[in-house]
């Protein structure tokens, strides 16, 4: 057993990129004037005029030449070198370290320790999808020369037809895995994976497994021990190896695959009931100032940075990007983002102050529709992408089937959309108890409450804790171990490793639905009605809900610790009608 696991972790550190038989790689990827500004375009349609889909990473993997040109562009990608302004290295370095500026975007004075994306800010969602589009762009330029390097004619015919139509990615993290398969795809698991390409099959280190810096910047990495790893790690086993643990994705397989019900109920509140673009995008306190819409696709999106790296890259947001999970991560973030949007198409960007420096915006500047999204240019006369030009998915030449309107009316996609989001997410929601007569009619329960929320609201300063801290609630008693999932567990509401050099102590806010819990206990005549006045006296003392918070994935400190923290349970109606109360939270 020994000898096979040195063998292992031998063919791990040996593997290298495809090798491509003495063809100059830098050359095939060096851009055509690397003087010249990095302009993100609009990808090509198909040849009979539409808009490519983004797939779900399982549905990718079923195509084999989209597959195998997206394993060799990643891996090709990774590869070039790190000066190179549109390699892996320094693109990944917009979202956050090493704080340089890019594409010749300088920083705004006092500005320079944060990263350029859009954090608590109105601008996060729609930041990123110029920030995808132009890890799409190389993934794709790549992808066709790679694609023209097959030496057999029919072959290389398939590649390049695949190639035109090629698009990245998305993980759908919100669905259960399919039946014998694990919920974090395999696919990301193994170190060096085997790959057919040009030069037939070849073992190489699978890019989606890390990225492995070539140089190791330590200065900018900035936080031990983080700046010491030669690659990117999730769930890293330090009690193994401080220096390089192993990654452990069972782990990360784990975690997540815990939170899903969690996150579904979530995104099910956000698709139904929040019908404003700025609520629903940013955990910004200041987008709303109403607690029954505290949550946010931007707090859901910190579940995937929390468990996704479990004191790994992507726990800590200005390490995340570098990490090949948080590629497609996001652009299933960004699938969200386009649902919402086609269920509500008439809500948009409204202007509000920032919550947080960015490399080119200080915090409380206010933000509008037009604000530019730097430092992404639209074209070569320094003009800058904003939310407005960058409101469709089809202004970069992508969209996702579900949101596709090739052949169709939006009213209809509307509708469908409607349908699906309940379908999908709406069992772990409120809707899974609506199924059954008998049960709505259940004592204490009257058609009314169905149409009434109940949510958990968390507000903290943002600048509350230095690394990634989930609290934890429970009604009647709380557990030994603050994180275990027994009968008396409500839920747990995750916050992304900050580590800023300037954090803000602007409040966000998440929130987690509990109306089905709470209907659920009537049912069981735990909780006599939903009456405002019984689910405060079941809360507050019958059964009483209490929280704990875990750091760091592994010890539990004391609630006073997290600054600004205040906890309401929130009730409100189709009328618009809001009530609170206030859980103790010393």
């Amino acid at each position: 057993m020994r000898i096979i696991l040195a063998w292992l972790l031998f063919a791990a550190v040996t593997a290298q990129s495809y090798n491509y038989g003495g063809v100059d790689i830098d050359s095939l990827t060096r851009r055509q004037d690397p003087d010249a500004p990095i302009v993100v375009k609009a990808l090509p349609q198909t040849r009979n005029g539409t808009t490519p889909l983004r797939l779900e990473i399982r549905q990718m993997k079923a195509d084999r030449y989209k597959w195998d040109l997206f394993i060799l562009s990643m891996s090709m990608f990774q590869d070039v070198s790190q000066d190179d302004p549109a390699s892996w290295y320094k693109i990944a370095g917009i979202h956050g370290v090493p704080f340089e500026a890019w594409n010749g975007v300088e920083a705004a004075p006092g500005a320079n320790q944060s990263g350029y994306c859009a954090h608590s800010s109105v601008l996060f969602p729609v930041w990123h999808r110029p920030y995808l589009a132009l890890f799409e762009q190389e993934l794709y330029r790549m992808a066709n020369v790679i694609a023209g390097m097959f030496p057999n004619g029919t072959d290389r015919q398939t590649y390049i037809d695949a190639a035109r139509d090629f698009r990245m990615p998305y993980w759908d993290w919100a669905m259960p895995p399919p039946e014998g398969e694990s919920h974090f795809p395999d696919v990301f698991w193994n170190a060096t994976i085997s790959q057919w390409g040009p030069r037939g099959v070849q073992e190489i280190r699978n890019p989606l497994y890390s990225y492995r810096f070539h140089p190791k910047n330590a200065t900018a990495m900035i936080w031990s021990p983080l700046r010491d790893w030669d690659e990117t790690k999730r769930a890293p086993n330090i009690s193994e190896s401080e220096t390089d643990p192993p990654s452990d994705n069972e782990k990360v397989n784990a975690a997540l695959l815990s939170r899903l019900p969690e996150i579904q109920r979530r995104l099910y509140e956000l698709l139904t009931s929040y019908k404003d673009f700025n609520s629903f995008g940013t955990k910004a306190w200041g987008a709303t100032q109403n607690l029954s819409t505290a949550d946010s696709i931007e707090s859901v999106h910190d579940i995937l940075h929390t468990d996704g790296g479990l004191g790994g890259h992507m726990t800590y947001v200005p390490l995340s990007s570098f990490d090949p999970l948080f590629l497609l991560h996001h652009a299933m973030t960004d699938r969200v983002v386009a649902i919402w949007q086609a269920l509500n198409p008439y809500s948009w960007v409204t202007p509000m102050p920032a919550g947080e420096n960015s490399f080119t915006t200080l915090k409380g500047e206010m933000q509008y529709s037009q604000s530019p999204l730097t430092p992404f240019f639209a074209s070569l006369d320094g003009t800058f992408w904003n939310s407005d030009s960058a409101r469709t998915t089809e202004a970069f030449g992508y969209t996702y089937a579900d949101t596709d309107l090739t052949g169709k009316q939006k009213e209809d996609v509307r509708q469908d959309l409607q349908k699906k989001v309940s379908e999908w997410w709406g069992g772990s929601a409120a809707v899974g108890l609506q199924a059954s007569m008998d049960i709505m009619m259940a004592g204490g329960i009257s058609s009314t409450d169905y149409t009434t929320k109940w949510t958990i609201a968390v507000l903290v300063n943002m600048g509350a804790f230095p690394g990634p801290y989930t609290i934890y609630f429970y009604q009647g008693q709380l557990p030994t171990d603050c994180g275990e999932q027994n009968s008396h567990y409500v839920g747990g509401i995750p916050f992304a490793g900050n580590l800023m050099a300037n954090p803000s102590n602007s409040v966000i806010t998440a929130a987690l639905p509990i109306e089905s819990r709470l209907r659920e206990r009537v049912i069981y005549g735990d909780l006599p009605s939903l009456s405002f006045k019984d689910v405060e006296y079941y809360l507050l003392e019958r059964q009483k809900l209490q929280l704990c918070v875990m750091a760091d994935f592994r010890r539990v400190v004391d609630p006073a610790q997290v600054s600004g923290l205040r906890v309401e349970i929130v009730r409100s109606s189709h009328k618009d009608d809001r009530d609170w109360f206030k859980i103790d939270t010393s």
